[in-house]
């Protein structure tokens, strides 16, 4: 019987080590905000809760089923050191999907889940002591379309080779076009979730469990003079591409 007890005992502490920490950015106002993590280092698996509360004035959501993620990592050097890419570009930026199911009325809730150290290959070996960074929808950023800084206090931690050799699928140069009316992705060999939505945030393509062997093709009959957002997305990443069907 004592045997029973040590495995299940066993197991429940490995379950508990091994799942990621919630960090909550709860009735987002347009103030800043940090969130002290307990467990979590630049090498853990987190999940990130954002909660817009007005969904207009201070961050604009209406209607917006994703957001990015724009960050850089805190460190001896100072704040947001080691972005990797532009603000202005959103195919690098990670993105938080709607959770409550409707993003016409407040609050709008987004979440992730993804291990951020694997962004930042430049700065392996190097103790890192937070994440600084702030959430932009798809219009760019600038005045009501990004929130102001936040951050999250992480345990300090050196960041390991190990962590960023966790899914090279992060590393793909995925490419996505819309010409004569076909959808081509290129850069992934797995299966994937592809979505299009519109500036409204309206989705009006859902493609699930969609096996990719490299390059995939489709044609979509999309209304012309239009641009859309194309997520696509697998457990190991998520990308997002702009396109516009002429």
């Amino acid at each position: 019987m004592k045997k029973i007890y040590f495995l299940m005992l066993f197991v429940f502490l490995s379950a508990v080590t091994s799942a990621q920490e919630l960090l909550n950015f709860t009735g987002y106002d347009g103030a800043a905000a940090s969130v002290v993590a307990t467990t979590a280092t630049i090498n853990d698996e987190i999940t990130i809760r954002f909660e817009d509360s007005d969904i207009i004035n201070n961050f604009y959501t209406e209607n917006q089923t994703f957001i990015h993620m724009y960050l850089g990592l805190e460190t001896s050097n100072g704040s947001f050191q080691a972005v990797p890419g532009d603000f202005n570009d959103l195919s690098w930026q990670p993105v938080l999907n709607l959770t409550d199911g409707d993003a016409s009325s407040p609050s709008n809730t987004y979440e992730i889940t993804f291990t951020p150290g694997q962004l930042f290959p430049s700065l392996e070996n190097e103790t890192i002591l937070g994440i600084n960074f702030l959430f932009q929808n798809q219009f760019g950023g600038g005045g009501n379309n990004q929130t102001v800084d936040l951050f999250i206090d992480l345990v300090d931690a050196t960041l390991n080779n190990s962590t960023l050799s966790i899914n090279d699928s992060n590393k793909l140069n995925v490419q996505t076009s819309y010409n004569g009316g076909k959808l081509e992705i290129s850069g992934i060999n797995t299966t994937s979730n592809i979505a299009i939505y519109n500036l409204l945030g309206r989705q009006v393509v859902d493609l699930k469990n969609v096996s990719i062997n490299g390059t995939f093709s489709k044609y979509l009959d999309l209304p012309k003079n239009n641009i859309y957002i194309v997520k696509i997305s697998s457990p190991a990443f998520s990308k997002t591409f702009k396109i516009v069907a002429k």
